[in-house]
């Protein structure tokens, strides 16, 4: 018995590679839940990362799309595999910290004010008693072509 010709050619050789006398026995749907259960998931996220670490190296895997495993299967890796062990926190922690460092980088890099990226709706206010640059940042506002500049005025006042 053979698997069709339309299942990936890793899985035609799985009866081949029984014994004969077993490979008889399967019935058309054991063969076609064979053919399921061998036929590589499409995700629609698939990142795959290997990398360097000192002298050795790490693997990184993100996978996301529909959930299709049942809710007995979910619980199960659920114990099998523990979201919250102390590796697994150092990852997320190292995560965010990597991304809050490169947002700050690149607002660095492209000389952008916090305040007018986290409220774009408020337009800064000219202050016109503060002269010059050093009296303008050691009061918390933004220099920015020769004006002293304040983001965090109330906009109602």
């Amino acid at each position: 018995m053979k698997l069709s010709n339309s299942a990936p050619a890793s899985s035609d050789n799985v009866l081949a590679r029984m014994a004969p006398e077993m490979a008889v026995t399967f019935s058309p749907a054991q063969v076609q839940a064979l053919q399921a259960a061998l036929t590589p998931r499409c995700h629609p996220v698939n990142i795959r990362l290997s990398l360097p670490l000192g002298i050795t190296r790490v693997y990184l895997v993100l996978l996301a799309g529909t959930e299709g495993r049942s809710e007995s299967r979910r619980r199960q890796e659920t114990i099998q595999h523990p979201l919250w062990t102390p590796i697994n926190l150092l990852v997320i922690a190292s995560t965010i910290g990597l991304g809050i460092f490169a947002l700050l980088a690149m607002l660095q890099i492209t000389n952008a004010d916090l305040p007018a990226v986290l409220n774009p709706k408020a337009a800064p206010a000219g202050v016109p008693f503060k002269a010059d640059r050093t009296s303008c940042e050691e009061s918390g506002r933004t220099w920015r072509e020769g004006d002293c500049l304040d983001f965090d005025h109330d906009p109602t006042f």
